[in-house]
């Protein structure tokens, strides 16, 4: 397969396997000539070898309706990412945290300060966590 720079891929290979990325650049010579921007917990970029990847399935458009598997609230981050494939890397307090601050707003204007109390929330609950550790 050959990939341009924006194609979406997921890692087939390494540490990073499974984990859904996009191509930031190609270089036609090398041993690893496709550089890619890994997501996960932490964002990584990474030079692969063709073989390595594969591209991410075309999406199949979502109805607007589909609020139980893609609530629009949760499926406006770019290149397809949903804040599930960032929260599900995440222990459940973070990851609640990080769904509240994405959705704070977007869900609905008359409970984004709501949202955001929330996500305080579980912060300060992961932080008491930590700290009784």
């Amino acid at each position: 397969m050959s990939y341009t720079v924006d194609d979406k891929v997921i890692v087939q290979a390494g540490e990073h396997a499974g984990k859904r990325g996009r191509v930031v650049s190609v270089n036609t010579g090398g041993i690893y000539p496709i550089y890619v921007k890994v997501y996960g917990s932490v964002i990584r970029y990474v030079w692969y070898r063709d073989n390595e990847l594969k591209p991410v399935p075309k999406a199949v458009p979502v109805k607007a309706t589909d609020s139980v598997n893609h609530p629009s609230h949760y499926t406006w981050l770019p290149n397809g990412l949903e804040v599930i494939d960032l929260t599900e890397h995440m222990n459940f307090n973070r990851g609640n945290a990080v769904k509240y601050v994405a959705r704070a707003g977007r869900k609905s204007k008359a409970t984004e300060l709501e949202d955001l109390k929330k996500a305080r929330w579980y912060i300060d609950r992961e932080i008491s966590r930590m700290e009784a550790s």
